[in-house]
């Protein structure tokens, strides 16, 4: 069971730590900032995630080359050029891309 719902778009969850966390995503509050850059983050997660950036530290590794990534996007990213998945079709000519911004650009 699930007593804990959102007020704003209803979903619901068990913990009231959840329930805080989510609602992050509708006031935009990004509480957990770089001490390297500008960037801030809802989690602090993303934020620990994201200094791998800046120490190079790359924990993602590719099964298929073996090549290191500092995040996983990247590496999901990069695991399409083996699988040949293009999961971002354009609604109007059909034309399929491996990545969101290659369709945006399109």
């Amino acid at each position: 069971e699930k007593p804990l719902s959102c007020n704003v778009c209803g979903k619901s969850f068990r913990k009231n730590s959840q329930s805080n966390q989510h609602m992050l995503i509708h006031t935009g509050k990004k509480t957990f900032a770089c001490t390297k850059c500008d960037k801030r983050f809802r989690q602090s997660s993303h934020l620990t995630l994201h200094m791998h950036t800046h120490t190079g530290k790359k924990s993602f590794t590719c099964d298929s080359c073996r090549k290191n990534f500092s995040d996983k996007s990247n590496l999901t990213q990069h695991m399409r050029t083996h699988t040949g998945e293009k999961s971002f079709p354009c609604s109007v000519c059909g034309k399929t891309f491996r990545q969101k911004s290659h369709l945006t650009l399109h």
